[in-house]
Formats: structure tokens, C-alpha cells, sequence
């Protein structure tokens, strides 16, 4: 998935417009004052509330069920993990309430978390769908080419302008072949 177009095809057919023209107005949306845009707003917008929460090692957020959520449900991210870091997790667990939720019983855990106990466990699939949501938000549809056309291949400065890692970046640059 490279476009927010195959994205779209991806959500359930009762997805209404305003789902995706939040989506569409985060990924063309330019940063303000310096700053990426927020990914918090982009999760209220879409219904999410998002809390900063410590988690187990190695992990780096999760969706879960949330009754006083305007959608059902909310995103817990480690309050451990870098600001940058954090970011993508949003955007990255955007992707599991898009693709993966079961959003017609909003008392209903996501089935990737086992909430027993310390212990988690993920399908692999789902992951690398949830990742691909996140880089579709953040750098698709020419997103990551524009911002390469003002600052080159400066890892440094495509990271500040997207307000992710420069791993990230990294990673991006390759899976969109930007060079």
C-alpha cells in the first residue's frame, strides 16, 4: 500500500466521508510554526483518544477497547518511547482501528492483545498492514518526494519536517524510492 487512494479501498464499506477526508487532510497537510502536524488531533478526529501509559519492554503502543471513546476505542502509547517515536506509533495503531477493529461492539478487546497478562503476542500481517497505514498517512502520495524536493536526502531535516526518526526516514526513502 503507496497511496492514500489503496488505503481507502482497504477501509470497510460503511467508512464515511469524514473518516476519509481526515485522513486525506492530514497527508496533505503542511506543518506549522516548524512543526509536523499532530497525529493526536489526526486520533481525536477520528474518534480515538490517545493516553501516554507505561507498557512492557518492547512494547510500543496498542489499541484497546475504550467505552467513553467517541469511536470505542483508544490508543496507549509508551510514555517511555521518544516523542518521534510515539508519533509513528499513533499513526501506526491508526492503521489497526482502520483495518483491524471490530467497531461494532465497542466493549470488545482487539484480538492481537492478550490482556492476561504481561505477555503480547501480534500477527504478523496485521503489523506490517498497521506499519504501512502509517507510512501511507505520513509519506504517500508524494508526500516524502515533495519534502525530498525542498530539503534533498537530508536525513536530519526530512526527519524534523515529518517529526519521525531518521531510521524512518531511512525505511521510507526506500519504500518509496526516494532517493
Amino acid at each position: 500500500m503507496k497511496s492514500l487512494r489503496q488505503l481507502f479501498h482497504r477501509l470497510p464499506p460503511d467508512a464515511d466521508g469524514y473518516m476519509r477526508d481526515a485522513l486525506r487532510t492530514f497527508n496533505l497537510a503542511p506543518g506549522k510554526n516548524g512543526k509536523a502536524v499532530s497525529v493526536k488531533a489526526l486520533a481525536e478526529n477520528l474518534g480515538l483518544d490517545v493516553y501516554q501509559v507505561d507498557l512492557p519492554r518492547g512494547m510500543a503502543g496498542r489499541l484497546v477497547s475504550d467505552p467513553f471513546a467517541e469511536s470505542g476505542y483508544a490508543i496507549e502509547v509508551n510514555r517511555r518511547h521518544g516523542v518521534r517515536s510515539r508519533r509513528f506509533t499513533v499513526l501506526h495503531e491508526i492503521g489497526h482501528y482502520l483495518l483491524h477493529a471490530n467497531k461494532t461492539d465497542p466493549l470488545a478487546d482487539p484480538a492481537f492483545l492478550d490482556r492476561g497478562s504481561d505477555a503480547f503476542y501480534f500477527d504478523l500481517t496485521e503489523e506490517k498492514e498497521a506499519n504501512a497505514v502509517a507510512d501511507v498517512l505520513l509519506f504517500g502520495d508524494g508526500a516524502l518526494e515533495a519534502a525530498a524536493s525542498l530539503f534533498g536526502s537530508d536525513v536530519n531535516k526530512l526527519a524534523d519536517f515529518f517529526g519521525v526518526t531518521e531510521r524512518m526516514i531511512q525505511v521510507a526513502m526506500k519504500k518509496f524510492n526516494v532517493n
